[in-house]
Parts: structure tokens; sequence; C-alpha cells
């Protein structure tokens, strides 16, 4: 069996790595991520043959398909998968709204597939073993259920980010939620939630109260705070104890009201966990029957159960949420709002890179310019264009290198108006954008990508067709290869340079590295602000997540805010119009 990947994160890279181990009949054959680049690393580090950033190609080379994406896309991705005839393996929480995962569980069984939610815990063989203990009756009546999970977490990965789908209770809070509605149902009668906050809204760490009409639960979860992470289950003639970390149930304990008598257990885990819930996934699919077309497995009525708890979570969490953002909001309007760069142009409205994208782009009041990135052509030629390799935006599988001008100039790229896009070499656009830099004041980012392909001379050869037109002074130059940096800094003292990385940590080293003038760190990574002795300095911050030309990724709202109360004083964003709209 063919199985794809969607997402590319760290739970990604451990399903390839560990899930797949003594699972002989199946393999991971495609990765999908919507931004090429890192589709293409992934697959590269995990010798993974196919790779894509069309969810359509994707899906026409799999089987099943594990989705690793962020929370708030895996209805989506999950719907997509169904409807193509895909077997779906879901992380958790499989949906954010009770009535999603009903509807992927009802889809499923219609269309004869499985839908299942990756929940590793629940499929190793030590929490088997401890549920069926508490359910025994050793421990008499089950009347409380307290499960704990925390992960001191640093402040630039993405569980941190300043968003209303990360954070500690969404992370983690499945796990926690996976004994209490097994051990007490899936019916309660109230859930109550408490939090304390991360600087940016963000919950930190996080109880919930659930009430039964004769019992009752706690589940706890931490990104920013430590707690003991156990699974205790109290009943009436003893408790089960799960020490930390519970949730790999190596061992439990179940205790008495004599403290001599204890009763011990042990048991094998393999890897991650990981094995165990693809184990199941293969032998749902293998043993599935299509008769009943009602949704009638244990594990789907949790699954649901669990939605509805983050339903509520989400309904809860939002409005706080929004007014503890406001308050911070509030503490930084001393800061002025960031300056808006269109990156890669107008790209939501036309094609990435494009003369198109660009003059929508430099004819916005108050735009500050564009960004762009340049590679070389087989003989030569400065090309504006992103990816190492042409297929995501043109349908032609071949390397950017390994093309002679002549060639990218013969490519079409349509257009939402029926008219076709070329490629523009970096000359062009430093023709047309010329007037604007001049007579309005905007500026170019030149993006030199030379950290997969290192081409040889290009920063020389940029500069010198720079230099041409008399743009010095309106060019800011950045890379993610610190080399490339200070080759420019070389070549011309006085350039405008900034080092490109997702932390600002990074940036700073290669700032001190380098001598740039300039931070360009992923917006994620803003999460503390400059050294003193930086504070002054650009911090032009860039948003991965925001879709492109013909992009399936859902639009989300603008919020220049964010982008201030994090010290950003400029940032690059594919929909500079809505942007600058709110601005």
């Amino acid at each position: 069996m063919n199985i794809g990947i969607i997402g590319t994160g760290r739970i990604a890279s451990r399903f390839v790595d560990t899930a797949l181990q003594g699972v002989e009949s199946s393999s991971v054959y495609c990765v999908y991520n919507p931004r090429i680049e890192s589709a293409e690393k992934f697959a590269v580090k995990h010798s993974i043959p196919v790779y894509t950033s069309d969810l359509d190609i994707f899906l026409e080379n799999v089987d099943a398909v594990y989705i690793a994406s962020p929370h708030e896309t895996h209805y989506m991705y999950s719907r997509r998968a169904l409807e193509a005839g895909k077997h779906v393996l879901c992380e958790k929480p499989m949906a954010l709204k009770k009535s999603d995962v009903k509807e992927l569980i009802e889809l499923a069984k219609k269309n004869g597939l499985v839908c299942m939610e990756a929940l590793k815990t629940k499929y190793c063989p030590g929490y088997k073993a401890l549920i069926n203990a508490a359910k025994s009756g050793k421990i008499g009546r089950i009347v409380d259920v307290e499960a704990a999970f925390s992960r001191l977490t640093k402040l630039n990965t993405r569980e941190y980010m300043n968003d209303i789908y990360n954070g500690s209770f969404l992370e983690f809070g499945s796990y926690g939620l996976l004994p209490v509605l097994e051990l007490m149902g899936c019916t309660y009668d109230n859930i109550s939630f408490t939090c304390v906050r991360a600087q940016n809204g963000v919950d930190a760490y996080t109880k919930a109260f659930i009430d039964y009409n004769d019992k009752t639960a706690i589940v706890k979860t931490g990104l920013g705070a430590k707690t003991e992470g156990q699974l205790l289950i109290t009943g009436t003639n003893g408790y089960i104890l799960a020490k930390s970390p519970w949730w790999l149930t190596k061992e439990f304990e179940i205790r008495y009201e004599d403290p001599n008598k204890i009763e011990k257990y042990r048991y094998a885990y393999e890897g991650s966990g990981l094995q165990y819930e693809l184990r199941e996934f293969l032998v749902k699919i293998e043993s599935y029957s299509k008769i009943s077309s009602q949704i009638d497995d244990t594990s789907d009525y949790i699954s649901i159960a669990m939605a509805d708890v983050m339903e509520r979570w989400m309904a809860w969490n939002r409005p706080i949420y929004d007014t503890k953002q406001a308050l911070f909001m509030k503490q930084g309007d001393r800061k002025p709002l960031p300056a808006v760069w269109a990156h890669r142009g107008c790209c939501t409205l036309y094609p990435e890179n494009t003369m198109e994208a660009f003059r929508a782009a430099a004819v916005l009041p108050g735009i500050a310019g564009i960004e762009l990135d340049i590679q070389l052509t087989s003989d030569g030629e400065i090309i504006v264009f992103h990816d190492e390799n042409l297929k995501r935006v043109t349908g032609i599988d071949k390397e950017v290198c390994k093309c002679t001008f002549d060639e990218i100039k013969s490519i079409d790229i349509q257009a939402n108006d029926g008219k076709t896009c070329k490629i523009p070499a970096l000359e062009e656009v430093l023709a047309m954008m010329k007037p604007y830099c001049k007579d309005k004041g905007q500026h170019i980012n030149i993006e030199l990508k030379t950290s997969v392909v290192r081409y040889a001379g290009i920063e020389k050869k940029a500069m010198e067709l720079v230099k041409k037109h008399d743009m010095e002074s309106h060019i800011v130059w950045s890379s993610f290869l610190a080399e490339s940096v200070s080759i420019i800094k070389q070549l011309d003292s006085n350039a405008k340079t900034g080092v490109l990385a997702v932390s600002l940590e990074e940036c700073i080293t290669m700032a001190r590295q380098t001598g740039a003038e300039a931070l360009h760190p992923y917006i994620g990574g803003l999460v503390f602000e400059l050294p003193e002795h930086m504070k002054g300095m650009p911090v032009r911050a860039w948003n991965g997540e925001e879709p492109f030309f013909k992009d399936g990724r859902p639009l989300k709202e603008p919020d220049l805010n964010k982008y201030r109360f994090y010290g950003a004083t400029d940032i690059f964003t594919n929909m500079p119009e809505r942007y600058l709209d709110e601005w």
C-alpha cells in the first residue's frame, strides 16, 4: 500500500522514521506540502519518491493518507482525501467541530473507507492493559480520572505561534481526554476551562474540569509550565497510577488501602509508538466491511466526543484570547504599524514572481516595495523565479539550472484573466520598477536563491545589473545563505542587506557573521524583543502560511497588530492589497 503524507513537520518525520518499521506491506510513496521547497526537502531527507504542492497530484499517487498538517487544516484535507477514495489516518484532533468529525466518519463509511484518528496511546499494549484493568472492577467503581501532559517548549516553535489554533490544549488535550472518555463515557454534564497564558495570549498551561453525574475528571496540559505527567484513576476500592510519561504506558501500578499491596505491570513499548496506530489502521483497512453505514466503532464515538470538547474549548477560548491579545496590542501601540512589502508581487491575484504580479503591487498606495527571487539559467542569465524546479508554478518538471534562458522565456503561465504570463528576467523587473522606486521611494528586495543550488557568481552578475540601472539605493539583498550576503557586502560595502532564517535567533547569529543591517525572520520566530544593541534594526517578517495564486490553502484575515506587537518593522506578504486596506 502506498501511503502519502500531508505535512512535513516533526511528527511527520517520526512517522516515516519509526512507524513503518516492521510494516512490510506499506511504504511512504508521496509527500505533500503547499510549500514545494518544504515538500522537496522532506522527500530528499526521507528518500520518498514523489513530492508535490498540488493536492490533486498527491491524491492520485497514494492509496491512503496520513495527515500531519496544522490542526485547522485536518478537516479540509481529510474530506478531500475521502472524496478521492483514500483511507485517512489523521493526527489529533481530527477536527475542531463535532459536526465535522461526524461528517468525515459518515463519508468514510459511505465510500467504504477507513477514517481513523492518529492517537498512538490508544493502541499501545500497556495502555490497553491499563484500561482493561480499570474496567475489570479491581479498583471498584471509578469516580475520578486525572491526566496530565506537559512539555516545556521553546517560544519560537509552532505551538506558541500567535494564532488561535495553537497552544497547550489543542496540542496535548486529546491525550488526557482519551482515558476520560474511554472510562467515563462520552456524555458528561458540564465542562469548564481555566488557563495561564503566554505573552502572546496562547494558553501555556490549561486545566479542563469535566463533571459527570457521580464522577469527575481533570485534564491538564502545559507548554510553558511543567507538571507531573501522570495518569491517576481513582476507584472506590483502590486506584491505578501510571507515572510520567503515562501516554507511553510502559508500566502502571494498582494500589489499595493497604500500602503494602501494590500490583505492578510492565509492557514493551516499540520506538515512538506510532507503529501501533499504523498497524491498527492497516488492519482496519484489510478487515473493513461495508455492511453498516452507521457510526458503530467505539473509536468513532471517542473522536466525535473529543471534537465536541475542542469545539467547546474554542468557543470559550476565543473571546478570552482576543481580549488578552487586545491588551497586549494596546501595550504595543507606541510601535508604528509595519511597512508592507509584496512577497513575490501580488501573488494571490497573479502568478508569483511575474511582471503582472509586480505591476499590481507597485501601483498600490503605501506599498514599501516588492520582494523577488533570482536564479541562474544554464547559460548564465538571471531570471526571477522562486523554486529550484519549475513544476509547481509551470507544470514542467525540470530544474531551473538545467534550462536555457530561451527555454525559460518560452514557458507560458496561465493567469485568471485568460492571459498568459512569462517568467521574467531580473533586468526586465528592474526596468519596470525603476520609475516606482525613483518617484515613490519603493524598494526591491532581491533574494539570492543560493541555499539549495549554489549559483557561482550570481551575486556579482546581479549587482552589475542593479548598477547598470542606477538602482543601488533602492535594493535590499537577502539570502538564507550567509556566504551570499557576505559576498554582497564585499562587492559593495554600502549595499543594504538582510539575513533570512526561520527564527529570530538564527537571523541575529547570521547578522553578526555577515554584517547585515536587517533581520528577515519567519513570523513564528518573533517571540522576543531584540537585544538592546540591535534595537532599531529593520525586522522584516515573512509569513509562510499564506496561500499563493491558485493555492488551496485558506486565506486568513490580515492582522498588522500581530506583527507590530512582536517588533516587526516590515512584513513580506502574499496579499499586500488586503494589509494595506487594513492599514
